[in-house]
C-alpha cells in the first residue's frame, strides 16, 4: 500500500498535535522541548509559544490525562499504582482520575449486543434496562434478565479499540524518544508502556475479565463468607460480558451494615484473610479492591466484583514476598533487603550498605512497638521511597500489590479501629516459608536445578563448536552499543539543520541582490519583483531562525 512505509508518527499527526498542545496548555512545554517534539506542532504554536501555568506536577498531569480521554485516563490510573516511581503528591492527584463518562445511546448498545450474539435482543435476554447503572470510557453496564436470572451486561463502546490502538502507538513512539533522551535505572519508559499496553489489551477483551472471575471463583470456593459472581459464557464475547447480578451494601457504609446486624469487625478480618489467601496461596489477587468493588450481601457474605485489573505472582515472587513480610514483622533489616533483592532489579549504582542503613533508620522508628501497633501503610510508603532513592526497579505486579494492600488496610481500619493487616498476613507468610523450606520442596528444587545445569553442560560442546566454526569462516561478529551519544547526535542534527537553513537564507539574499542589480523582469516600486520577493522570503526565514535560536536558550 502507498502509506505502508510511512512512519506511524506522521500517520497520527493530528493526535500527536492534540497531545502535545494539551501538555503545553497545562505547563509542560519544557517536556515537549526536551523531547524535541516542537516540529510536530503547527507553525503558529512553534513561532508563538503560549504556555499555560502548571499549578503542580500531579494536578497538571491529572488535567492533561482528563483532557486526552480514555487511554490517558487509564494510563493515569495505572501510574497511580506506581508509588515506587512517583512521589506521594502525584500519586494522590492521579488517584482522583475518574473513569466515568456519559453513556452511549441504547440503540448502539442494542446493535453491539445483536452483533456479538448474532441474534435479536429479544432472543438474547428476557429483558434489559435501557438506562445503564454505570458508564465508563471502555464500556457500560446494564441490568438484564437471562432465563429468569438477574444479570449484569457489560457492553463495550463501539470504536473504542481503534482509539486505544492509535493512542498506544503514539505512547510507544513517545516512550522510545524518552528512552533515547534520558538514561535512568529507576524505570524504562518503553517497558512501562508495554506493561500498560498489556493491561489495555486485556481490558479490551471481556473474555479475559470473565476468565479472571472464573479463576477467583474456583480459587475461593472453599472460603466461607466469600462470593464471586458466576459468568454466563453463552452470553460472553470479547465485547460483551454477562455475569450474575450482585446486590449489597458497599463495604465502607458502616451504619447500613450495623443496621442489618452485620459486624464490621468480622467483615474486616474475613476480607483481609481472603485477600492474603489470594496473594500468598494462589498468587492471583484483585488489583483494585476499593470500596466500590466490595459489596456486603444481606447475610454478611463478602462479594468481590470487577475483575478487569488483577495481579499475578509466580512462586518465586510469593516466596520472596513472604521473606519480606516476615522481615518487616520481625524488624529484620537483612530479611527485608533479601526480600527486595529477590523481587526487584537493582541498578548498577545501588549501594547495598547505604540501603541497609536507610532501612535501619526506618525500622528504628518502629522499634519496640507491638505487631498490632505497626502501620503497614507507613512502612510500605517508606520502603517505596527508598526504592526510588536507590533506583531499585520493582515489578509492576508488586507495585500493584502495594497499592492493593494500602486499600485493604484503609478499609479494614474504617471497619475496625484495632485492625492490623500484618497480624492477618503473618500466619500466611510463615506457612509459605515453612512450605518453601520443607525437605521435599528443597529436594524437588535441587533435582530441577540439577536437571537444568546438566542440560546446559550437555549443550556446551555444540555451542562451542558453532562458535569455532564461525571463527574459521570469518563470520564471527561482535556488536558494540554506544550509550549516551543520542543527545549529541540530536544536537548535531539540529546544528547542521540550522547551518543549512542559514546557507539557504544567505543564498536568497545574494541571489536577490543580483536580481535587484540586474534590474530585469517585472518591477515593483521600481525594483525587480523576483528580487523583492527573495528579500522578503529571506527576511521571514532569517527572523524565524533567530527566534528558534533565542527560544532554545543556547546563544
Amino acid at each position: 500500500m502507498l502509506f505502508k512505509g510511512v512512519n506511524r508518527r506522521y500517520q497520527h499527526i493530528r493526535r500527536y498535535r492534540q497531545i502535545l498542545e494539551a501538555f503545553l496548555r497545562h505547563g509542560f512545554g519544557y517536556l515537549v522541548q526536551q523531547l524535541d517534539l516542537f516540529y510536530l506542532l503547527p507553525w503558529r504554536r512553534r513561532l508563538f509559544k503560549v504556555e499555560g501555568r502548571q499549578p503542580s506536577l500531579g494536578k497538571g498531569l491529572r488535567q492533561v490525562f482528563e483532557e486526552l480521554g480514555p487511554t490517558f485516563v487509564k494510563l493515569g490510573q495505572m501510574l497511580s499504582t506506581r508509588a515506587d516511581l512517583l512521589s506521594p503528591d502525584v500519586i494522590v492527584e492521579l488517584g482522583r482520575l475518574q473513569d466515568e463518562v456519559e453513556g452511549i445511546p441504547f440503540r448502539e448498545v442494542r446493535n453491539q449486543i445483536e452483533t456479538e450474539l448474532d441474534c435479536s435482543l429479544a432472543d438474547a435476554f428476557d429483558s434489559i434496562e435501557e438506562i445503564p447503572i454505570a458508564a465508563a470510557s471502555i464500556g457500560q453496564v446494564h441490568r438484564a434478565v437471562l432465563d429468569g436470572r438477574e444479570v449484569v451486561v457489560k457492553v463495550m463502546r463501539p470504536g473504542i479499540e481503534n482509539t486505544v490502538k492509535t493512542d498506544l502507538e503514539i505512547l510507544y513512539g513517545l516512550a522510545r524518544i524518552a528512552r533515547d533522551r534520558y538514561q535512568t535505572d529507576l524505570f524504562d519508559p518503553v517497558e512501562l508502556v508495554e506493561d500498560f499496553a498489556r493491561r489495555m489489551r486485556r481490558e479490551l477483551d471481556y473474555t479475559v475479565e470473565a476468565r479472571n472471575a472464573a479463576r477467583f471463583r474456583e480459587n475461593l470456593k472453599r472460603q466461607q463468607g466469600i462470593h464471586i459472581p458466576e459468568i454466563y459464557w453463552s452470553h460472553t464475547t470479547p465485547r460483551l460480558l454477562t455475569m450474575e447480578l450482585i446486590e449489597g451494601t458497599k463495604v465502607n457504609q458502616i451504619q447500613e451494615l450495623r443496621a442489618k446486624g452485620i459486624d464490621p469487625q468480622d467483615i474486616a478480618r474475613c476480607g483481609a484473610r481472603s485477600f492474603m489467601e489470594q496473594v500468598m496461596i494462589h498468587g492471583f489477587f484483585h488489583g483494585d479492591p476499593h470500596p466500590g468493588n466490595i459489596l456486603i450481601e444481606d447475610d454478611g457474605t463478602i462479594a468481590f466484583i470487577d475483575f478487569g485489573l488483577v495481579g499475578r505472582l509466580d512462586q518465586a515472587t510469593m516466596d520472596s514476598l513472604a521473606v519480606l513480610f516476615v522481615g518487616i514483622i520481625k524488624q529484620d533489616t537483612s530479611g527485608i533487603v533479601k526480600g527486595l533483592r529477590d523481587i526487584a532489579v537493582f541498578g548498577e549504582k545501588a549501594d547495598l550498605l547505604e540501603l541497609e542503613h536507610d532501612i535501619d533508620d526506618v525500622l528504628f522508628r518502629y522499634y519496640g512497638k507491638a505487631l498490632g501497633d505497626l502501620n503497614v501503610s507507613e512502612i510500605i510508603s517508606d520502603i517505596l521511597h527508598l526504592t526510588r532513592k536507590h533506583s531499585i526497579r520493582l515489578p509492576a505486579d508488586f507495585a500493584l500489590l502495594a497499592k492493593a494492600l494500602l486499600l485493604i488496610e484503609g478499609i479494614g481500619q474504617e471497619l475496625d479501629d484495632t485492625f492490623n493487616i500484618l497480624e492477618i498476613a503473618e500466619p500466611f507468610a510463615r506457612e509459605l516459608l515453612r512450605k518453601h523450606y520443607r525437605p521435599d520442596e528443597v529436594i524437588k528444587k535441587i533435582v530441577l536445578g540439577s536437571k537444568d545445569y546438566s542440560e546446559k553442560i550437555l549443550q556446551l560442546p555444540l555451542k562451542l563448536d558453532t562458535a569455532l566454526d564461525l571463527v574459521n569462516r570469518d563470520k564471527l561478529q561482535i556488536n558494540f552499543h554506544h550509550q549516551g551519544l543520542e543527545k549529541l547526535i540530536v544536537r548535531l542534527d539540529i546544528a547542521s539543520n540550522r547551518l543549512a537553513f542559514a546557507l539557504i537564507v544567505a543564498a536568497l539574499v545574494i541571489g536577490s541582490s543580483l536580481m535587484v542589480q540586474s534590474n530585469k523582469g517585472p518591477a515593483f516600486l521600481g525594483l525587480p519583483l523576483i528580487g523583492v520577493a527573495g528579500f522578503i522570503i529571506a527576511a521571514f526565514f532569517g527572523i524565524w531562525l533567530i527566534i528558534s535560536i533565542v527560544r532554545s536558550g543556547r546563544l
